[in-house]
């Protein structure tokens, strides 16, 4: 008994921390569940004294008929969508949210501008057992890394006749899909989200603009001669343009890197399912 007290004042101190986060009505609803799921847990398996539901003196002598023992089914899907993932600044990620992510992604970008390992099929939603699933949850915590520096520029205005167009093609090309129902994505929720990553991804061009990245004569000349072997006997002059064009992409990926992890340091990611 002693110890279910001990285990719903740990709960309390949890709650107050989960007040404290930036969540949304739904995400916080979901970690609350999680949350009352692990109390429950802990003591069931720390304790093996039954709770009595009467005082003793009033319990009467004759025994009690046995009732039938009733276990109501878990959902495998309840217990994904619970599944915190990830924090970044003062915001919980959860696999739910990382599904829905992924799926807006499929509508957002096409087919030749997804990151490696996104979903091949046009309307799949991720399970969460993916083995590109963490890849997937680092993915969403830079995102709001970007979308939390972007805002504290007040850099993050987006047109609501576009916010509103993007919710209705994701709405439309999932509305059949029995997962994404089973992720019961409000509309203004799924307008919230949409909003988030067209703001980062607007924010991030600017740092990954080629003007920004430019490469003189001098410095493809001598990517050039330092790989000769590689261009054969034909002369500079036919590889210039190439070789500057392949010196701004690798300039813009390498400032992208470095970019994200300083905000990872300043937004205090965490992936908590990276291997």
């Amino acid at each position: 008994m002693a110890l279910f007290f001990w285990v719903l004042a740990g709960f309390s101190d949890k709650l107050s921390e989960v007040k404290k986060k930036n969540l949304s009505n739904s995400n916080r609803f979901y970690l609350l569940i999680h949350l009352l799921s692990f109390a429950g847990t802990m003591s069931g398996a720390q304790s093996n004294e039954p709770i009595p539901l009467l005082p003793p003196q009033s319990v009467s002598s004759t025994p009690l008929p046995k009732a039938a023992k009733v276990e109501a089914p878990v959902s495998s899907s309840v217990i994904s969508i619970t599944k915190v993932v990830g924090e970044v600044g003062d915001q919980f990620i959860t696999s739910r949210e990382v599904k829905m992510n992924a799926a807006i992604e499929q509508v957002l970008l096409p087919p030749a501008a997804k990151p490696p390992g996104s979903p091949d099929d046009a309307s799949k939603i991720l399970t969460g057992t993916e083995r590109s699933f963490p890849g997937e949850v680092s993915r969403v915590l830079d995102e709001w890394a970007v979308y939390f520096e972007a805002k504290s520029l007040g850099s993050t205005s987006v047109s609501k006749s576009e916010i509103s167009r993007i919710s209705g093609l994701v709405q439309t090309r999932f509305s059949t899909e029995p997962a994404w129902k089973d992720l019961d994505v409000g509309a203004e929720e799924l307008k919230v989200i949409v909003e988030r990553k067209i703001a980062a991804s607007e924010f991030q061009k600017l740092k990954s603009d080629p003007a920004l990245s430019p490469v003189s004569e001098d410095e493809a000349l001598a990517y050039y001669k330092k790989n000769r072997l590689r261009f054969g006997s034909l002369p500079f002059s036919s590889f210039s343009e190439n070789i500057k064009a392949y010196l701004v992409k690798t300039q813009v990926e390498r400032r992208l890197a470095e970019w994200h992890e300083v905000l990872r340091r300043k937004y205090k990611t965490r992936n908590f399912i990276s291997g």
